[in-house]
């Protein structure tokens, strides 16, 4: 089979994938826009960065800059009520990747790794991105407006037509792409809402440590940045909608009647107005297409928790950038294959999290410390485990495996609805 020579590349949206994928595609010689009207929010979710992280930004160049803004992540530490804390530290089980991330301010970090994009030899264009179906095909073109705006950008492409040779959508929830082609999208089980801004400080157990903890109703996050804590709140929608009529009355609000969160946040002051998210679980059925590509939070979101999900928006755009280097079909369609299979793997270990299986392992396990098996074979398990909170977890077979034995059988006799999320 030909393989399809890529030699001009429009990328919709300008955020971390974004600007990872344009970033290697430049290095690689492709001719490579950014279509992107700067950003008005105040916030971004997505502060807490993996260990698996670090080795991209290491790619890119850019991890000296990151450290400059960002707080030394060390490790995660979970608070599950009456059972106590679950710390994890990543030199514990880090194996070949690095023992530490970083918590960044979302909006820097963007703005570095848009940097970088440019100094590949990016180009990004202030304007809208407006795109429109070709009638009767499974394909999407830059209109008219758009493509004026991009001036002679794309011309000397290998379709000689003006348009780009490939159209990346990476608008994230605005999934822009599929909505014009009437791609579907899986969903997850849980209709939650997320509500998080900046305190100036809240009560934190580990320095740099992400702390997530289970509340009356839903979790929370609290992550700890350079002047201040990021704290965010993922709950029910219905218990949400009960809690005020704002975000910013919904969020102080559970501040004060959450029996965990009142006890952390004694004395705090917001910082910053409230960000909500509704539409979580996201899945696209389709990734890759004729003369297009879905990438990060457009192929798919999961959930907040573990910090999955700039792991595998930035993942993808790696991915992607070898299919296009290929050109051939069967590259796309490995690179479909292994992001619908890395967000599925995702959606199954958050699963276990909200479920209660998870953490009952955990204690099952520490319950039976005095068993010389368990004794022996602990620190192989932990290894193993351990990978979840790295980032690898997604991408090794044989943890997922022992993840799925001790899901099933680790448990013994205790019920994981008592640890379960609300």
């Amino acid at each position: 089979m030909t393989k399809n020579k890529i030699k001009t590349v429009a990328i919709l949206g300008a955020g971390p994938a974004a600007s990872t994928l344009a970033t290697l595609l430049a290095r690689d010689g492709v001719k490579v826009a950014l279509l992107h009207r700067p950003r008005a929010a105040a916030l971004l979710v997505g502060e807490s960065l993996v260990p698996a992280i670090i080795l991209i930004l290491r790619r890119l160049g850019v991890e000296d800059e990151v450290r400059s803004y960002g707080k030394y992540k060390p490790g995660a530490i979970f608070n599950m009520n009456e059972w106590g804390d679950f710390p994890f530290t990543f030199a514990d089980f880090c194996g070949k990747l690095p023992d530490y991330a970083y918590n960044v301010p979302r909006i820097k970090f963007e703005a570095t790794l848009l940097d970088c994009a440019k100094r590949a030899g990016a180009r990004v264009i202030e304007t809208e991105a407006k795109v429109e179906r070709v009638a009767g095909e499974d394909k999407v073109r830059l209109s008219a407006e758009t493509l004026a705006a991009c001036g002679d950008f794309f011309t000397g492409g290998a379709s000689g037509s003006g348009q780009p040779d490939l159209i990346v959508d990476a608008t994230g929830r605005a999934r822009v792409v599929p909505k014009l082609l009437d791609i579907p999208a899986r969903e997850g089980g849980r209709k939650d809402t997320a509500l998080f801004a900046h305190l100036d400080t809240a009560e934190l157990f580990k320095s740099g440590y992400v702390h997530s903890s289970r509340l009356d109703h839903g979790w929370s996050w609290r992550i700890p940045l350079q002047d201040r804590v990021s704290l965010g709140i993922v709950i029910p929608s219905e218990h949400a909608a009960k809690a005020g009529a704002t975000p910013e009355e919904r969020y102080d609000n559970l501040l004060k009647q959450d029996s965990y969160l009142r006890t952390v946040t004694i004395g705090s002051k917001r910082l910053t107005p409230v960000m909500e998210y509704t539409n979580y679980q996201l899945v696209s059925t389709r990734l890759v297409g004729n003369g297009w590509a879905l990438v990060g939070d457009t192929a798919g979101f999961i959930d907040p928790v573990f910090s999955s999900g700039l792991l595998i928006g930035l993942t993808s755009a790696t991915e992607l950038a070898d299919a296009i280097r290929d050109g051939g079909a069967a590259a796309y369609q490995k690179y479909e294959r292994g992001v619908i299979h890395h967000l599925k793997t995702w959606h199954e270990i958050v699963n276990y999290f909200y479920d209660g299986r998870m953490f009952t392992s955990f204690r099952v396990g520490e319950m039976m410390r005095k068993n010389v098996l368990i004794r022996m074979s602990f620190p192989h398990i932990n290894k193993h485990m351990g990978r979840i909170f790295t980032g690898a977890a997604g991408k090794a077979a044989y943890s997922m495996a022992m993840m799925r034995f001790l899901m099933k059988y680790g448990i013994k006799d205790e019920d994981p609805k008592a640890m379960a999320i609300r």
